[in-house]
């Protein structure tokens, strides 16, 4: 029965692991269990060519008390497994939430710690980071592991987080960072009052640690980074322009009436951000027309962030324990997902685990 059992786990490994954390399709539970079931009657379509090898050369001389017995015991409880998983498959439920898309982290500048939360609604454990959270970037490209970088709120340290071990890239005393975002082998950030000279710059790291490079000033104010197509976007206060890695090629990307507070980058085509005021908007940068996506008087948003397992559009709120969630293409709303059971931050920032399909967890 242990050799049995161990074999089953195997099987059950096999068959279901791959989909974990990945975004399913609405069937796949019963595809993976209708899977299983195939593997397990294979397997007892098998056992007959065991029968007649044991019938031929290992015969039982006393009934009940032999190889051969136990070859029937195990083919008895095979069958068993077969009946119960057919029944389960029968009686399975048609409601299970799909995993759409990638694990929700969310820091703050009040808390050294950051929240963790599953696309069904599972709050995971916390990662202690040691420092306030100003802005966060993952890294998912190792096929073994994924890392989570923040720029920390002062004093400014730039911070790689893999498993429970924290290394410090950058450590310097000339001002506040306000975004940080990871392309390659690269980290891009922005700096607020860079070294007391009241200037604002996009620059960049190594992602192994480095000497900093100062790409380009930032004429208003420093804001969000993203890095999207081998371009860096940055907000610099109404704007949103984008650099190459070398911080060569500027180009404004959007120019609206008031102060962008958060930005992502949906596609070539669109971006998402929050003004000044609380509105969530979406622009095409093409047909350069705004849409107008959210706006709730009393609950100003924090921090956007395109989830791209899912390509969905997460908002975070200040002081407020849960995430809205928006269809990219329809801009319609599509759930709520709490990411805390305590206090939550009022200075929200969000960032998403890479799919399971590209690496394992820590």
């Amino acid at each position: 029965m242990t050799m049995f059992g161990n074999g089953l786990f195997i099987v059950l490994l096999a068959v279901l692991a791959p989909s974990l954390g990945c975004p399913p399709g609405p069937d796949e539970l019963p595809d993976k269990l209708a899977g299983l079931l195939t593997h397990l009657e294979t397997a007892k379509a098998d056992f007959q060519c065991i029968f007649d090898v044991t019938n031929e050369q290992c015969p039982c001389q006393t009934p009940g008390d032999c190889f051969e017995s136990d070859l029937e015991a195990l083919n008895a409880t095979l069958c068993d497994l077969i009946n119960n998983l057919t029944a389960l498959i029968g009686d399975q439920s048609t409601d299970c939430p799909a995993l759409e898309g990638c694990a929700a982290l969310v820091g703050g500048c009040d808390r050294t710690d950051i929240a963790q939360v599953d696309p069904v609604g599972t709050i995971l454990p916390s990662l202690d980071v040691t420092y306030n959270v100003s802005a966060i970037t993952v890294s998912g490209d190792n096929a073994s592991i994924y890392y989570v970088y923040i720029i920390s709120f002062r004093p400014f340290r730039i911070i790689c987080v893999v498993g429970i071990t924290i290394n410090i890239l950058l450590a310097e005393e000339f001002g506040t960072g306000t975004g940080i975002a990871v392309s390659v082998d690269l980290l891009f950030f922005a700096i607020h009052d860079y070294n007391n000279t009241g200037i604002d710059h996009l620059a960049s790291i190594p992602k192994s640690g480095g000497t900093l490079s100062l790409l380009t000033e930032i004429s208003c104010q420093a804001g969000g980074v993203r890095a999207f197509n081998g371009r860096v976007y940055f907000s610099d206060c109404k704007e949103i322009k984008c650099v190459n890695e070398t911080g060569g090629d500027l180009q404004t990307k959007l120019k609206f009436s008031m102060a962008i507070k958060s930005f992502d980058v949906i596609d070539e085509d669109r971006i998402v951000f929050i003004d000044d005021a609380g509105g969530v908007w979406i622009y095409d940068i093409a047909t350069k027309c705004f849409k107008l996506l959210y706006c709730i008087p009393g609950k100003p948003c924090g921090n956007v962030k395109v989830n791209r397992c899912s390509s969905l559009i997460y908002l975070a709120y200040l002081g407020v324990s849960e995430l809205d969630i928006f269809n990219s293409t329809t801009c319609e709303k599509v759930g709520t997902l709490p990411y805390t059971t305590s206090e939550p931050t009022y200075c929200p920032s969000l960032g998403f685990e890479p799919a399971w399909r590209d690496r394992q967890q820590f």
